[in-house]
């Protein structure tokens, strides 16, 4: 847990608050922006705490899928088609979809507003404590 205050964030909701503020900040939001779970993993590094990418990978497979779409664009005969995490979140190889390749994240409006209220805990003070 990470206590700000007198209000407490889980690691993982944590790491969804900065998943939906990096999805956020896509200039396309028909497809939401190209990442990879190296760049997020880094990221969240910088921004936030020092995790390991599993952290970052359970964050993506709990992310309501309310709160965002993760979509993969793959070469299917002619061309490239989205492919939903929706379609692999419920099978043995789901890290697959995250460690090979890009991927995208699209804010919802579930998420916007789950944004908010997560980043009004975060950044509402400076320091946070680890527990």
């Amino acid at each position: 847990m990470i206590s700000f205050g007198s209000s407490f964030m889980t690691r993982n909701d944590v790491l969804q608050c900065l998943i939906l503020r990096f999805g956020l900040s896509a200039t396309d939001e028909d497809l939401g922006r190209p990442t990879n779970i190296s760049q997020l993993w880094q990221d969240a590094k910088e921004k936030c705490f020092d995790c390991d990418r599993d952290e970052v990978l359970d964050a993506l497979y709990t992310m309501p899928r309310e709160f965002a779409a993760l979509i993969k664009f793959v070469s299917i005969g002619e061309g490239f088609h989205p492919v939903s995490f929706e379609r692999v979140r419920n099978t043995k190889d789901w890290t697959d979809y995250f460690v090979v390749g890009d991927f995208h994240v699209k804010v919802l409006p579930e998420g916007k507003a789950q944004y908010q209220k997560l980043s009004e805990q975060w950044e509402g003070t400076a320091t946070g404590n680890i527990g």
